[in-house]
């Protein structure tokens, strides 16, 4: 079996429109009051986890032959998002990927619905009926390993940085940059650092693969 192991950065789109912009306020000013955090990371943050208010910035990739334990990476950011997705979803056109299964750590409650949303924006064709089966309380096509750790309960889920302290593996979360610092990285061109961190996401989640796949009924 083949797999690609996937995660992404995302980043707040410019120029809102007014009404848009006001929803988001609502939000960031919610997040304060829930949080002790900047306003600057809590709006960041806001805008970056929703395809109405965020954008794709980059997307990480390993290729993993179950039986071999080979692996290949790839980190797709290029110069604006459409381009990015177009990239992107080339890949997962192809027929190499037809018959791969796709894993990742809250993909089905973040990633994959964010970059089916943004492709729909541009008008990207999706053609790979593997990646468009976003059934939940099954491992046929997607395998979350969020949802595998707690049994499809949201309200059981953790952290990934918790469950790979857990597990033994290295935290994704010690390098330069922070999930509520991507976008700072991104505005400063610091874009090693930000594929360096989509990098340790997906080191991460292949790691705790490894670990998960002989109990995940396949």
């Amino acid at each position: 079996m083949n797999y690609i192991i996937l995660d992404i950065e995302t980043v707040p789109q410019p120029n809102l429109p007014e009404t848009i912009e006001e929803e988001v306020e609502k939000q960031v000013r919610k997040k304060l009051e829930r949080a002790e955090i900047d306003r600057s990371d809590a709006e960041s943050l806001i805008r970056s986890v929703s395809p109405f208010f965020g954008q794709v910035l980059c997307v990480g990739l390993r290729w993993y032959s179950g039986g071999s334990q080979t692996s290949k990476d790839k980190v797709i950011c290029e110069k604006d998002e459409e381009t990015t997705l177009n990239k992107f979803f080339e890949i997962i056109n192809s027929q190499q990927s037809q018959n791969v299964k796709f894993v990742h750590y809250n993909g089905l409650g973040f990633d994959i619905p964010f970059l089916v949303v943004r492709a729909a924006h541009y008008g990207i064709s999706i053609n790979n009926k593997t990646f468009r089966d976003l059934r939940r309380f099954s491992y046929r096509c997607h395998i979350d390993l969020m949802m595998f750790l707690s049994n499809w309960n949201n309200y059981n889920a953790t952290k990934l940085d918790i469950v790979c302290q857990s597990f033994g593996i290295p935290s994704p979360k010690e390098g330069e940059v922070k999930g509520e610092t991507v976008a700072k990285a991104f505005e400063e061109g610091n874009i090693k650092a930000v594929e360096e961190y989509v990098m340790r996401d997906v080191e991460a989640t292949y790691q705790l693969f490894l670990k998960l796949q002989r109990y995940i009924l396949l």
